[in-house]
């Protein structure tokens, strides 16, 4: 591809075809995307996927929040978040009053 001048950098930078598709990996997993998802549109292997991501991916806490919501918004979850959810109905006391 030849060099490319990036942007905060003072020096070309030489980029190859391996480097846009590694980007590529970062910024389809920073979308949400799953390593099956990424590995189809790449071309690349789940292990080279993984690979990419455990070298260039940065575990943030933005990355961790992401994580966190998606089972939150399920429509496979919404059972089970709806129970978590609702108030506790007020037991019927047992015959003791306290005053």
């Amino acid at each position: 591809m030849g060099a490319s001048t990036l942007p905060g950098l003072n020096e070309p930078v030489a980029l190859h075809v391996h480097d846009l598709r590694g980007t590529a990996v970062k910024m389809l997993s920073e979308a949400g995307c799953s390593p099956q998802q990424i590995a189809t549109i790449t071309g690349h292997s789940r292990k080279t996927v993984t690979v990419i991501l455990d070298r260039y991916l940065a575990r943030t806490r933005a990355l961790a929040e992401q994580a966190i919501v998606k089972p939150e918004n399920s429509p496979r979850t919404e059972f089970a978040n709806r129970l978590q959810t609702t108030s506790p109905t007020p037991k019927a006391s047992k015959g003791k009053t306290h005053a």
